[in-house]
């Protein structure tokens, strides 16, 4: 291994056994911080949050549903964690020209576009694909398999479902939610829900805050 170990905190999803394994293909040691119980025994190198004394050590967040990652995210903010950090899974295939911002998190067989990026705390989950000049943004989580065109706009806190398609240009609001398997051919409001093909408003969702604590207080 090379490096120093990168930490995970909150741990308590299944989708951490996922970012373990990217940390490990990176070749790096995973330290996994449990800082709300309930997590899985067998993580390696597990330790209770309050053991660990350096927190401006490497970290990235081991959940991936948009409302658990922020308010994990949130929660370590608040304990004193300073040093988050993009993974990308060393199977996937990111442009050059492609950015993430800190948090962001890209799963295994994954391939982003040129000129794409991803916003603070982003997930794109295995297998999903972001076109060129497409922007995924803070908190927002693109599903396995989804396929996102060209030139798309996902708004932070947005959820795209597994297996969905987004067409070229096509903008999906802040805290939206696309359900698995749409294909979405217009314009999805903020905090709205959608699904099927073509996908259809059903409904609207609560809003809530989507800002990433390390940006408002840098």
């Amino acid at each position: 291994m090379t490096g120093p170990a990168i930490h995970i905190v909150g741990v308590a999803a299944g989708i951490v056994w996922d970012v373990v394994e990217s940390i490990q293909r990176a070749g790096r040691d995973v330290i996994c911080v449990d800082n709300v119980s309930g997590a899985d025994p067998d993580l390696p190198n597990l330790v209770d949050e309050s053991s660990v004394s350096d927190r401006s050590a490497e970290f990235v967040v081991g959940i991936g549903s948009v409302d658990a990652r922020h308010a994990t995210v949130g929660a370590v903010h608040g304990a004193g964690w300073s040093s988050p950090i993009s993974l990308v899974d060393a199977t996937s295939t990111v442009a050059q020209s492609a950015t993430l911002s800190h948090g962001a998190y890209v799963n295994a067989a994954v391939v982003i576009g040129g000129k794409a990026s991803v916003g603070c705390f982003g997930v794109v989950n295995r297998a999903a694909s972001i076109g060129h000049h497409s922007t995924v943004g803070d908190f927002a989580h693109v599903g396995p398999g989804a396929t996102i065109a060209g030139q798309v706009a996902i708004g932070a806190g947005a959820f795209i479902g597994a297996g969905a398609t987004v067409l070229p240009g096509i903008t999906i609001g802040d805290g939206a939610v696309v359900g698995a398997g749409a294909v979405v051919t217009k314009d999805v409001a903020p905090f709205t829900i959608v699904v099927g093909s073509p996908a259809r408003e059903i409904r609207q969702t609560e809003k809530w805050e989507t800002t990433c604590p390390y940006c408002a207080t840098n």
